[in-house]
């Protein structure tokens, strides 16, 4: 979603309780879906677990992919910090959902190159960004700005700002990626004006 600048700080949560919960996961959970990585080549070097996710893209009734139980006590505290956040924003606005939940897990030295999201769900929806497991070295770009995201923080991104991300290390980078749309939001985006 657009908005006045490139990144908006949330909050910050314990991120140990959920990195065990993925840990727990085993390798194997990684290699379970390959689609995403095969359908949008700015995400080629990641791999994703797919927790609430749609391929086709839509905006209402998302799937709950049965990861999503194994992680949703983990999750929660997330979860509750982005609802509370737009429960405090929202005017004239109905309850807001998730709409989509991955994990992304980008491999050592590797990058996600400068891209901007688009489609009339990711308009629609803010995207949040929770560093779950990373390294200091590791830095998002938006626009003209560069952050590293430490592991806990909760980030609001524009996604309709050209973004990147670099990782020099030797580690995999895990975020936590969310998408919440708050019902009847009304959205000035550079395209026009959406209402969520």
């Amino acid at each position: 979603m657009y908005f006045d600048g490139s990144f908006r700080f949330i909050g910050k949560v314990n991120p140990e309780p959920l990195a065990r919960a993925i840990e727990s996961l085993g390798a194997d959970a990684w290699s379970e879906y390959v689609r995403r990585q095969e359908m949008f080549q700015p995400h080629r070097n990641t791999e994703t677990i797919p927790l609430l996710y749609d391929e086709d893209s839509r905006h209402t009734d998302p799937t709950v992919w049965p990861r999503y139980s194994e992680l949703e006590p983990a999750m929660q505290q997330v979860l509750d910090t982005i609802r509370e956040a737009n429960r405090a924003a929202a005017v004239n606005a109905g309850d807001g959902y998730f709409i989509r939940i991955i994990l992304t897990r980008l491999k050592p030295h590797c990058w996600i190159p400068r891209h901007r999201d688009g489609g009339a769900t990711l308009i629609k929806s803010h995207r949040y960004h929770v560093a779950i497991m990373t390294n200091p070295s590791v830095e998002f770009e938006v626009g003209d700005e560069v952050k590293h995201f430490a592991a806990g923080d909760i980030w609001e991104i524009n996604n309709r700002n050209l973004h990147a991300v670099r990782n020099p290390t030797d580690e995999r980078r895990i975020h936590l990626i969310l998408d919440y749309v708050v019902p009847g939001e009304r959205i000035e985006d550079p395209d026009g004006v959406f209402f969520a």
